[in-house]
């Protein structure tokens, strides 16, 4: 559906603006609908990006064609010069998408042999046509926040999945049926969502825009933060008793778990759960005590998962909670 809109736009804008400089008695008025369909991009911000970078190229072309063709004609050699100066300044300028449209127009001059006032403007209404109508039908950009959401849905529910798992082996001594293959469709998720996250602020011109790709970066650390503790869990020899209430403090995230929960309760429960931990006996055994280590490690680590999204919430305006939230 994406390609067929951009497709579209490509083709209706290309034949209005090849129209549109026809009518005005514009040379070489096909060009008008090549630079449409070259202006055309993936997202409004792309579009007017490359369309101001095409004018400020083409005010260089024509600078450069007026010194060259002016005073050493309109033949191969001038205009091998002109590429050479105009595509080596453009390249160092950062101003490459401008390179091969206005490098077009500059054959107009020498095909006509001329390099008039009449051809510099004949040249820059092309452009204008040109960019202008591809800007212009490329303004409407259909609203990818229904797919964004969706993507939330499935990475929350990803989330929760992975958490489980981890309480219910937590507490299991047998752990070879423990395998991270569960990590996968949470990491395809969040890649996904970033690029719609991405696109959508690419598509967003006047509006906050940048929530959703903090958003995902944020479940981008915790599934880090994730893989590191499948590690350690793996890693236990037994099941010490204090194994249990850490296996239902991480079901109570798993149940909690939104876009809209600041994490600060959870991180309290954390605390207490930390001072019972501290207050426990101690190990008897060199395997108890090594097991009891990594569990406290565990602990930490989803402290660590909580104050990421804690972060998250903390730093959003009332606007954004606001937009977000409701």
């Amino acid at each position: 559906m994406k390609k067929f809109n951009k497709v579209s736009k490509i083709a209706v804008g290309s034949t209005l603006a090849i129209l549109l400089a026809s009518s005005i008695g514009l040379d070489y008025s096909i060009s008008a609908g090549i630079i449409t369909l070259l202006t055309i991009q993936d997202t409004k911000k792309e579009t007017i990006f490359i369309s101001l970078k095409r004018i400020i190229a083409f005010l260089f072309a024509t600078i450069l064609a007026l010194i060259l063709f002016s005073n050493f004609g309109f033949t191969t050699i001038p205009f091998g010069i002109f590429l050479f100066l105009f595509v080596g300044g453009c390249s160092m300028v950062k101003l490459q998408d401008g390179i091969a449209m206005n490098s077009v127009l500059a054959t107009h001059y020498i095909l006509s042999k001329s390099i008039s006032i009449h051809m510099i403007t004949n040249e820059a209404l092309l452009l204008f046509i040109g960019a202008g109508i591809g800007t212009l039908i490329n303004l409407y950009m259909p609203s990818n926040i229904k797919q964004i959401r969706e993507v939330q849905e499935r990475i929350e529910s990803d989330l929760r999945k992975i958490l489980f798992r981890m309480a219910y082996f937590l507490r299991e001594a047998d752990k070879s049926e423990y395998k991270d293959h569960c990590f996968t469709p949470l990491q395809e998720d969040i890649n996904l969502g970033l690029t719609y996250a991405y696109t959508n602020m690419n598509n967003t011109l006047f509006q906050e825009s940048e929530y959703f790709i903090r958003y995902m970066e944020m479940r981008k650390h915790q599934l880090q933060i994730l893989t590191e503790i499948y590690k350690k869990i793996i890693s236990l020899h037994s099941v010490p008793k204090q194994a249990l209430p850490i296996s239902q403090f991480i079901e109570s995230i798993a149940n909690s778990l939104a876009e809209s929960n600041n994490a600060k309760g959870l991180l309290q429960l954390e605390d207490n759960l930390e001072d019972k931990y501290r207050q426990s006996s101690l190990p008897l055994t060199r395997e108890e005590f090594e097991d009891r280590a990594v569990l406290y490690m565990i602990l930490k680590d989803f402290k660590m998962f909580l104050l990421v999204k804690e972060q998250f919430a903390d730093t959003l305006t009332k606007d954004q909670i606001q937009k977000y939230w409701s």
